[in-house]
């Protein structure tokens, strides 16, 4: 079974065999980028999963900013019934309230 170590001795003896400077740069950047995406997913692997959705708040921003960006279009009450009321409902009302129990 291969150590770290031992892994690390391979890839440094083959890189004391490498003259070429271009061909050195372009291992050294390949070995950052694998370095990185592993030192980034020990960090996901910290972090909930849910909080990849949490987006920072922003600052100095109203909300008539944000509800014409998000589109949003109010409803009231009676139009909101009036769609609840012609849902068709496969399970009882017993049913649903047992489910998120």
């Amino acid at each position: 079974m291969n150590t770290a170590k031992d892994i690390r001795s391979d890839i440094l003896e083959i890189l004391i065999k490498v003259e070429d400077v271009r061909t050195l740069e372009s291992i050294r950047y390949e070995l950052e980028k694998i370095y990185q995406k592993s030192v980034g997913q020990a960090e996901d692997k910290r972090i909930p999963a849910f909080m990849k959705g949490v987006k920072p708040i922003r600052e100095n921003v109203t909300l008539e900013q944000i509800k014409a960006e998000q589109n949003y279009k109010p409803v009231t009450y009676k139009e909101f019934r009036k769609v609840a009321d012609q849902m068709e409902w496969e399970e009882s009302l017993e049913e649903l309230l047992e489910a998120i129990k």
